[in-house]
């Protein structure tokens, strides 16, 4: 037979008397002293404490002990018993195992034993302290509450120690003081003056400000600093034939140099030092010269840099334009480079561009020749005139479609449309027709054409050369409602996965329908546009819900398989499915809603026998397509898509949501507005729904937390969030949930072994949902109901009230009638209660009849 836990061990005795508790001890010896010497926190009944200590069973004590310190009380009843076997234990080997007044109450005890010989033994507490073998017991906090030992050669060793230890301390003290004032007046003895004023120790800004050319001469040769040295800023200070005549004797580091190009009175002589040791180190008011793109250095120059310095160098007259466009290349690298929104560089670029007329050819040539032609551009043209006659009759060189999203990379398309952007308007409209799709998609994005050039762009090649500019997603929005107004398949589907649309500008890109006046215009299905295999490939794997619930409203029945077989994006209102339906009625007839509903293989999702749509929307599309003889099939899909969008289909919807295990109302409401459209919470329909059908249990806990809960939804969430509480409840979505007492016949309790609550049935009882008689009554098992009432009837500082009283009475009627004053019947209950699943009063009957 399995002995009985702690938790039913001390259920027992709380409520036995004293009489019986005596007689039990010998009969439940084992679980008593497992119960005595427990760690967990399971409360030992007064009873039981009185009768251990008034018989001082040395095993029984010794088990209180173990865990006395959990109760001051029993701490202090075993300590005033002055029993030497017990005193090391009661008073603690470890400073924080007992407190000083735990530690006095010992040494009060021993008072009226002294004359114990246990006292005299040699494992006892008063040699162990007295034994210079033994150093944990010579710690002050052990040693201080000795003084009151009523032994005197203990208390004489505890004073000796004490002050010993206090003499030490003093003198240490006195010590440390006059090594303090010594090392004060003398200071450190390793100090290191040098090392001391490190700036890096002092945190100090690492600048120098020199006024005078010594010092900055001085600051520029100093090879150990790493800082900045600021120029002299009053006027005159500054002598560059001073500095340049230093550089040349012995050249400046390179910090020095930029420090110097810096300055806009630089001198072309140090000027292009600085620029051959470190082309980056141009600044913004640095002075360029001319000598910089001759140097030796400047083959390396990047397109990067060639910016720079013609930014900086053109406008200011250093760089004369023409001479520029004659001598300097690579040409791809000045064309990129040049600022081309200065008057001078449009008018220089116009005279070269004039000679290579309108045809085709010579710009073609032009074009092949960028990548790799390292003159200049003036040479450019005249290599592309010498060739031209090779590139006659010839299409664009390797040409490339729009890119998404287009990137503004420098390099031979980029330079050949600067040279585009120069030539005159008939030129310019006879190479359109030439240019390769990427060429076209960067001159609209890049080069700003006027309206009149994009007019003839989208006459020549159509309106689908405009989608090139939908190609990233910081397009903005009066670029699309431009775009979306040319009803362009092409330039709608690049719109679509390139361009961050609106809701209804993606509904109105899947449906076909044309743009009209700033809005999506209804259109005969015979005049919609097309949707692009590119459009609908991206649809097909995109996870975007955005993307793919606009497919609902489309009416294209393609795209209403690939969202309801898309394994990433589900439908979750049956709201946006009877739309949906709406959509393909209006669009392809019944016949197209009949697949749909027919279907069983939808591309993407993985074969199942159920069918994406809820059972609801199947049943609405099925009543309407019997009665697609008439007007009523659509009028009933429209019906029920209006109920299922109102707030009565909001409020079912919501319900449905938060009845799951998982459910989220929040997240429910996002669903509903993303997928349906915003509204206000309903409430009220909520609250007509719980009156004629009860909301579930985990639906209406979820609405107390939100803001609004009418009372009456708050109040039923209180009694729903304890059945929910219950270990083995089930709520069922429709079914009226039980009460707390229903919960108590029905289903069986839980108590945790190692604590000593029972759960549910203390919060059952604490909030009124229960009586003590009806647990006493009808809960199970009767482990849980022993360990409960316990606790329940124990006496308490108040007075008890009626119901407790009645109780103890009921209870103890019960126990009279079945086990008398029988300990035998009660020892038995106790070791048939870990496997017993019955009544309390059931274990009671069944212990009386076999002890009887």
């Amino acid at each position: 037979m399995k002995f009985a836990d702690n938790l039913a061990v001390s259920a027992v005795y709380a409520l036995a008397d004293r009489e019986l508790t005596r007689a039990l001890i010998p009969r439940i010896r084992e679980e008593t002293v497992a119960l005595l010497a427990n760690g967990s926190g399971t409360p030992v009944p007064r009873f039981l404490v009185e009768e251990v200590i008034a018989e001082r069973d040395p095993q029984l004590v010794r088990a209180l002990l173990s865990s006395a310190v959990l109760s001051g009380d029993v701490f202090d009843r075993l300590a005033a018993l002055g029993d030497p076997t017990l005193a090391v234990s009661l008073y603690g080997q470890r400073e924080w195992e007992r407190t000083p007044a735990q530690r006095a109450a010992v040494w009060a005890g021993a008072v009226a034993t002294a004359d114990d010989p246990g006292w005299q033994a040699k494992d006892g507490l008063p040699a162990r302290l007295l034994s210079s073998q033994q150093p944990e017991f010579q710690r002050p906090e052990l040693l201080e509450p000795a003084l009151l030992a009523p032994f005197p050669e203990v208390a004489a060793h505890a004073r000796q120690v004490i002050d010993r230890r206090a003499e030490g301390t003093r003198k240490g003290a006195v010590r440390g003081k006059r090594t303090t004032t010594g090392a004060a007046a003398t200071g450190p003895a390793n100090s290191n003056p040098r090392k001391d004023s490190d700036p890096r120790k002092k945190n100090t800004p690492w600048q120098r400000h020199p006024e005078t050319m010594v010092e900055l001469v001085r600051d520029f040769r100093d090879k150990d600093f790493r800082g900045t040295v600021e120029l002299p800023t009053t006027p005159g200070a500054l002598d560059w034939d001073v500095l340049a005549a230093e550089h040349r004797a012995e050249p400046f580091f390179e910090s020095g140099l930029a420090s110097l190009w810096a300055h806009p009175d630089c001198p072309e002589e140090l000027a292009l030092a600085a620029f051959e040791r470190n082309r980056n180190s141009q600044g913004p008011s640095s002075a360029i010269y001319w000598s910089m793109l001759t140097s030796p250095h400047f083959d390396g120059v990047d397109v990067e840099q060639m910016t720079r310095l013609l930014h900086h160098g053109v406008p200011s007259g250093s760089l004369p334009i023409d001479r520029v466009l004659r001598e300097v290349g690579p040409a791809r690298n000045v064309l990129c480079g040049l600022p081309h929104e200065r008057e001078e560089v449009r008018a220089a670029l116009v005279a070269e561009v004039a000679r290579l007329g309108a045809d085709f050819a010579p710009w073609r040539a032009v074009y092949a020749l960028l990548p790799r032609f390292s003159g200049s551009v003036t040479d450019l043209v005249d290599a592309a005139l010498a060739e031209t006659p090779k590139h006659r009759g010839k299409k664009w060189p390797k040409p490339l479609g729009a890119e998404f999203p287009s990137r503004r990379l420098p390099g031979g398309r980029q330079a050949w449309l600067r040279l585009y952007d120069a030539a005159d308007r008939p030129t310019r409209y006879a190479l359109i027709e030439h240019m390769d799709p990427r060429a076209i998609q960067q001159l609209l994005l890049w080069h700003q054409p006027s309206a009149e050039l994009r007019a003839h762009i989208v006459e020549s090649l159509g309106a689908s050369a405009l989608a090139g500019i939908a190609s990233t997603w910081h397009t903005g929005p009066e670029v699309i409602e431009e775009l979306i107004a040319y009803n362009d398949p092409e330039v709608n589907a690049a719109l679509f996965m390139n361009t961050d649309l609106t809701p209804a500008q993606r509904r109105h890109a899947l449906s076909g329908r044309r743009w009209q006046g700033g809005t999506s215009a209804d259109t005969p299905t015979a005049d919609r546009l097309p949707l692009t295999r590119d459009l609908v490939e991206g649809l097909r794997e995109s996870a975007r819900r955005q993307w793919l619930l606009a497919c609902a409203d489309s009416g294209d029945p393609l795209l209403c398989r690939i969202l309801l077989g898309s394994p990433r994006v589900k439908v979750h209102t049956p709201a946006l499915e009877l739309h949906m339906l709406i959509r393909l009625w209006e669009r392809h007839g019944p016949d197209s809603v009949r697949e749909l509903l027919d279907e069983t293989d939808f591309p993407g999702r993985k074969k199942q026998p159920k069918h994406p749509m809820s059972p609801g929307t199947l049943a609405a599309g099925r009543a309407a397509l019997d009665a697609a003889a008439g007007p009523g099939g659509p009028a009933l899909l429209r019906a029920a898509y209006g109920a299922a969008a109102g707030p009565v289909g909001f409020a079912e919807f919501l319900h449905t949501k938060g009845a799951g295990e998982d459910g989220d109302v929040a997240k429910a409401v996002e669903l509903f507005a993303e997928e349906v459209g915003p509204g206000p919470f309903p409430w009220a329909e909520l609250v007509a729904e719980h009156a004629a059908r009860p909301l579930h249990d985990r639906f209406l806990v979820l609405l107390a937390a939100l803001d609004g809960c009418p009372p009456v939804l708050a109040e039923e969430s209180a009694t729903a969030r304890l059945r929910l509480e219950h270990p083995h409840y089930r709520p069922r979505r429709g079914a009226k949930p039980p009460t707390a007492s229903e919960l108590l016949k029905k289903y069986p309790l839980w108590t945790a072994y190692s604590g000593s609550h029972t759960n549910w049935l203390d919060m059952a009882y604490e909030r009124g949902h229960l009586t003590l008689s009806e647990v006493v009554r009808t809960a199970f098992p009767a482990r849980t109901t022993v360990v409960f009432l316990a606790r329940a009837l124990a006496p308490g500082d108040s007075p008890a009230t009626e119901e407790v009283r009645e109780t103890r009475d009921v209870v103890a009627a019960l126990a009279a009638e079945h086990l008398g004053a029988d300990p035998e019947g009660w020892a038995l209950a106790l070791r048939l209660m870990p496997d017993f699943e019955g009544t309390l009063p059931d274990l009671l009957l069944a212990s009386g009849a076999v002890v009887s």
